[in-house]
């Protein structure tokens, strides 16, 4: 994969490789209610929980929605 070119650049700001944003959308996909805590940025609220980034990953696999270990700590 070739790297992004100048042009290309300003596409890529509008694009987020954060994985909990990611897992946000698939559980708002699925009906939750999910929003970042404030300006704390690991901080999730999850309907009327708040999580971490850990939390919200964990969620995630639970329901699963993304692929991850059999067993959760």
């Amino acid at each position: 994969m070739s790297n992004p070119n100048t042009s290309d650049l300003s596409k890529a700001e509008t694009v987020t490789d954060d994985p909990c944003h990611e897992v946000a959308q698939a559980l708002r996909a699925i009906g939750l209610r999910v929003e970042p805590a404030g300006d704390e940025l690991s901080l999730w609220h999850v309907d009327d929980e708040e999580m971490t980034d850990a939390g919200l990953m964990k969620l995630a696999v639970l329901l699963e929605l993304v692929p991850g270990s059999a067993m959760i700590q």
